[in-house]
């Protein structure tokens, strides 16, 4: 397993050095790749998977805060606009003072991320400093977990029974399952982390062997639609979300059409984008649900837009683009983004897709 392990490492290294050559379609796919569809099969809920890069936004959230455009906390604004959409949730409710408490992270430690989650089976990968390793290596020691090492290669872990919540282990500041109060396992490989729910994931992350989530057909609509994204800056993050006989967090949705749901963050110098994908079972006429999401545009969110959508139908998908300035909080918030979010929560949304 733990050659396994170490060959994952390499190959994660290696992906991290090609992050800004590569656009949301290809960092979704990729991280999907990493998956096989064993790890999650029988497990009926949401596939949730996010890829961020936090010093994509990092230094333009520092200029932000010089020209007095936001407070000097660049450091969380990368955390939470990069983080996975679960992590993400954590950041966002959980001062930093918490995290730090419970896993020893900080905000900066947010680099370059990935997860993918599918109920209490959740496995990822995260840049590490030397200060973060070994912040980390602290809190898991006070925290009980056990360090093995295998080869060479330093494992901390904790919980017996791979996926099995305990609440007597539950933590709403730990970002890996501490939520669910899930078991952890976690390598350590230079510069790189990788951890796990189970050992099954831990160790199928290694060389995936056959079918990866990647291939699955609402899984390659939600990427194809992401490729139709014109060029809206550096990305920021990616995050997916597919229904996998559950839902997709579209308020009102429940029973449409939507297989798949991904949203992107991007920046550049002061000017950001985002996109918004939608992916439709099979058979369903895109280019009509797009030609209504059109008309009603104007009324669907409940924040101002900060620009006219880009909206386009094609190989099952919807693709919605937005494009403006970085707005009056420099670089603390998207607002293109925030749009997108509010569409989704509205409600107005699910109603237009029931229809």
């Amino acid at each position: 397993m733990l050659t396994r392990i170490l060959t994952a490492g390499a190959a994660l290294f290696l992906g991290a050095q090609l992050t800004h050559a590569q656009g949301a379609a290809d960092r979704l796919q990729g991280i999907l790749s990493n998956v096989p569809q064993a790890v999650v099969e029988g497990v009926e809920a949401p596939i949730v998977a996010g890829y961020g890069n936090g010093d994509a936004i990092r230094w333009i959230a520092v200029r932000g805060a010089q020209a007095g455009r936001n407070p000097n906390t660049p450091n969380r604004f990368a955390a939470l606009r990069s983080a996975a959409p679960m992590q993400r949730a954590i950041i966002e409710g959980t001062p930093d003072a918490e995290i730090r408490a419970s896993v020893g992270l900080t905000a900066l430690d947010w680099i370059e991320t990935w997860e993918v989650a599918v109920g209490p089976v959740r496995v990822g990968a995260m840049d590490i400093i030397p200060d973060s390793e070994m912040r980390l290596r602290g809190a898991f020691f006070s925290s009980g977990f056990t360090e093995e090492d295998r080869a060479g290669t330093p494992i901390f872990w904790l919980g017996e029974a791979d996926y099995q919540p305990d609440p007597a282990r539950i933590d709403e500041a730990n970002p890996f399952g501490g939520d669910m109060g899930l078991p952890v396992r976690m390598a350590f490989l230079g510069d790189r982390a990788i951890w796990a729910t189970g050992w099954p994931a831990l160790e199928a992350i290694g060389v995936p062997a056959g079918a990866t989530l990647a291939s699955r057909a609402d899984a390659q609509r939600l990427v194809g639609g992401l490729r139709r994204v014109g060029n809206l800056g550096g990305l920021v993050s990616v995050r997916c979300w597919l229904r996998n006989g559950a839902e997709v967090p579209i308020t009102g949705a429940e029973t449409s059409p939507v297989a798949g749901l991904a949203l992107a963050d991007y920046a550049h110098r002061e000017t950001e984008g985002a996109a918004m994908v939608l992916a439709l079972d099979e058979g369903i006429d895109a280019e009509v649900i797009a030609t209504r999401l059109r008309d009603a545009w104007p009324i669907l969110s409940d924040l101002p837009s900060p620009a006219e959508p880009d909206i386009s139908a094609g190989g099952g998908t919807i693709t919605v683009t937005m494009r403006s300035d970085w707005g009056d909080d420099g670089a603390a918030t998207n607002a293109a983004y925030e749009v997108f979010m509010s569409v989704l929560d509205s409600g107005r949304l699910g109603f237009l897709l029931n229809r």
